[in-house]
C-alpha cells in the first residue's frame, strides 16, 4: 500500500512539472518548499501576445491579471473572459470583471482555472490502477485609486484553492495579496510596479501537513507611447504606436531576473497588431519566446488572439482566445445606466 501511495504521488508530480513553471507542485516534502503564482500567467489574450509586458499599460479587464492600480484609471464597466490549451493537455480558462466607483476608483473581480483531467495513476510496476483529475483555482478580489492626476495605487487580495479529486492528500489552499502603482503624466512615459505576495506570512497549506510560500516578486514596467491621437504621445498621428518592457526581480528564490518586451500598432480603432519576446525562467538559466496575437474591435467588444509558446516543442505552443467588453464604445443608447459608473455617465451625457 505504501509502494502505491508513493506511485501515486511520484505520478502527480510529474503531472505538475508538466504544467509547467505555474502549476502549483503536489505532496511537498519540506515546508519551506515555494512554489509559482498562478498570476504569473493569469492575464489576457493581450498581454500575452506583448510577451507580458504589461505592467505600466494595465488598461482594460486585463489591469485586474498584471498591475491593480490600472483600475484606478478605469471608470466604465469592462468584462473579459479568455481560455486556452497549455502543453496539449492543461485546459486554462479567466474570468474578470471591473465596476466603477465613481470618483477616479473601482474594484474588480477575477478567477482563474487550469486543470488536467484523466492523468493516468499507475503503480511500480507500470500498471494502470486508475485516474484522477487535477484543478488549480485561484479566486481575485482587487481594487484600484487614483490618488492625483498622475498617480494610481490597487491591490489584489488572492485566495488559492487546489483539488486533486480522488487524491484528497494534495488538496491545499491559501492566500496573499499583491500591491501596485500605475504613474502615468509624464510624457509620453508611463511607468509600473507590483509587489507580488507582499504577505510573507501567508503559505498554501496542503491536507498532508505541507506547505508552500508564494514567492515575493518585485514587477517593474515602462510604456512609451510612440505614437497617436493622444495628446501624450511622442508624434501625434491617426495611427498608435506602443512599446513597453517589464523586469521581473523574485526576491525569495535563487533565480535571475526575467525580462519582458512588447510592441502594438493599431493602424484604426477596430484592428490592432502586437507581438513581444518574453523571458522564462529555465533551469538553470532562462528562455527567450517570441509572441504575438491581434485584436478585433467592434461596438464595444475586442476579439483577441494570441501566440505564446511555452517550450521549444512546436506541438507545445499555446493559443490564446480572448473575449472582452469595454463600455467606453458601446452604443450609448444600448448601455444599461445601472453599468455607468459616474465619470462615464458624464462622458456620455456629453456625447448625447
Amino acid at each position: 500500500m505504501t509502494n502505491y501511495y508513493n506511485s501515486v504521488a511520484q505520478r502527480l508530480i510529474h503531472w505538475s512539472l508538466v504544467i509547467g513553471y505555474w502549476s502549483l507542485i503536489l505532496f511537498l516534502p519540506s515546508p519551506a518548499q515555494t512554489t509559482i503564482d498562478p498570476l504569473t500567467l493569469g492575464m489576457g489574450a493581450r498581454p500575452l501576445g506583448m510577451g507580458r509586458a504589461f505592467i505600466a499599460i494595465a488598461e482594460d479587464s486585463d489591469a485586474l491579471f498584471t498591475n491593480p492600480a490600472g483600475l484606478g484609471e478605469i471608470d466604465c464597466f469592462e468584462f473579459s473572459t479568455m481560455s486556452g490549451t497549455l502543453l496539449e493537455e492543461l485546459k486554462y480558462t479567466t474570468i474578470g470583471g471591473i465596476y466603477p466607483l465613481g470618483e477616479k476608483s473601482a474594484w474588480g473581480i477575477g478567477y482563474i482555472s487550469a486543470g488536467l483531467t484523466g492523468i493516468e495513476l499507475r503503480d511500480l510496476t507500470g500498471n494502470l490502477t486508475g485516474r484522477t483529475n487535477f484543478e488549480n483555482n485561484l479566486y481575485l478580489l482587487s481594487y484600484g485609486r487614483k490618488v492625483s492626476d498622475n498617480l494610481s495605487f490597487g491591490l489584489n487580495i488572492k485566495y488559492f484553492a487546489q483539488n486533486a479529486h480522488d487524491q484528497t492528500e494534495a488538496n491545499g489552499s491559501g492566500w496573499n495579496a499583491d500591491l501596485g502603482l500605475l504613474q502615468k503624466g509624464l510624457g509620453w512615459l508611463s511607468i509600473g510596479l507590483v509587489v507580488q505576495n507582499f504577505a510573507s506570512s501567508s503559505q498554501l497549506n496542503y491536507r498532508n501537513a505541507a506547505a508552500a510560500s508564494l514567492p515575493l516578486t518585485i514587477k517593474f514596467g515602462t510604456k512609451l507611447a510612440l505614437a497617436g491621437e493622444r495628446f501624450e504621445s511622442a508624434i501625434i498621428a491617426p495611427y498608435e504606436l506602443i512599446i513597453a518592457a517589464d523586469a521581473d526581480l523574485e526576491l525569495s528564490n535563487i533565480a535571475p531576473t526575467n525580462t519582458h518586451f512588447g510592441v502594438e500598432f493599431s493602424p484604426n480603432k477596430h484592428l490592432t497588431l502586437r507581438g513581444g519576446i518574453d523571458q522564462i525562467p529555465t533551469f538553470p538559466g532562462a528562455q527567450n519566446y517570441f509572441t504575438g496575437g491581434v485584436t478585433l474591435s467592434l461596438a464595444g467588444f475586442g476579439f483577441h488572439y494570441a501566440y505564446h509558446p511555452f517550450t521549444d516543442l512546436g506541438d507545445n505552443a499555446a493559443h490564446f482566445f480572448s473575449i472582452s467588453f469595454n463600455e467606453h464604445d458601446w452604443p450609448t443608447e444600448l448601455t444599461p445606466e445601472f453599468l455607468l459608473g459616474q465619470d462615464c455617465q458624464k462622458s456620455v451625457a456629453m456625447v448625447k
